[in-house]
């Protein structure tokens, strides 16, 4: 059973968004976190007795530089038969801050997939799609149609309508960390702001104490099947400057829960008005 493209792509699209965003929503906070990851006990995982493992993220930059984010899942699954399967997939990716141009390299180790690597290079041709220059594991140039975010964009896009109050946003979205020619429909259903600080995970105390989140639950569909059964659901706190606190991550046949387990605040540029 391969998990790499489910999981890897849930975790890239999930923690991490046209041309600008309203003040109201506030700027990204560079940060480092990791989230230990456990099968969700009140749904049935079929013939996965257990799954384990965790995310580890982090994104630097601003608007003006752009961002880099950093993704790595390691998993363990086992189904009882056999050895566990153990994979890890990491991802780098850098995006403009106006969300013009936007690179990535996923490699994953383990699994199926082992030693695969996939690699591109995008730009961005104005509501008319993304142009996707695939140079690994073959060269391809690729024409994405359609008004598509970028996975930086769509965040901050999520932040921006919490910020104005809406509670639903539609959007195609584009990472290809684990598909170069994969754009997903996506739904996000937005809940009421809280500023509860009983829900902040203690790694994270400090630094988010007071901050404004909002429950959020981003529905992934292959394009054009948002009338259909989701590829995968995620569920979590987003704060309003970009942080993502608990979370889950449901395929249908099992779910995982995510916990923080470790956080960082780092400093700013300090040289970007966002």
């Amino acid at each position: 059973m391969t998990f790499r493209s489910r999981l890897a792509s849930a975790a890239v699209v999930g923690l991490w968004c046209l041309a600008s965003v309203p003040a109201s929503a506030a700027a990204l906070l560079p940060h480092k976190a990791t989230y230990r990851l456990s099968l969700d006990g009140s749904k049935s995982s079929g013939q996965l007795e257990e799954m384990n493992g965790e995310i580890n993220y982090e994104i630097t930059g601003d608007a003006c530089t752009g961002y880099t984010t950093f993704t790595r899942q390691n998993s363990i699954a086992s189904t009882g038969e056999g050895d566990p399967l153990k994979q890890s997939v990491t991802s780098k990716a850098w995006e403009d801050g106006q969300a013009k141009s936007y690179r990535f390299l996923s490699v994953t180790e383990g699994g199926e997939d082992d030693g695969l690597e996939l690699q591109a290079n995008v730009e961005r041709r104005g509501r008319e799609g993304l142009t996707v220059t695939v140079s690994k594991p073959e060269a391809a140039t690729l024409q994405l149609k359609g008004d598509i975010l970028l996975p930086t964009e769509h965040i901050r896009r999520v932040l921006a309508a919490a910020a104005a109050g809406d509670s639903v946003l539609q959007a195609k979205v584009y990472d290809g960390a684990s598909d170069p020619e994969k754009v997903f429909d996506t739904l996000a259903v937005i809940g009421r702001p809280s500023t509860d600080e009983s829900r902040i995970a203690p790694p994270a105390r400090s630094a988010l104490a007071g901050r404004t989140f909002f429950p959020v639950t981003i529905s992934y569909f292959d394009e054009g099947g948002v009338d259909r059964t989701p590829s995968y659901v995620m569920t979590f706190s987003l704060y309003d400057n970009g942080v993502v606190g608990a979370l889950k991550i449901d395929y249908g046949r099992f779910a995982l829960v995510g916990a923080m387990a470790s956080f960082e605040a780092m400093k700013a540029s300090g040289t970007c008005a966002e």
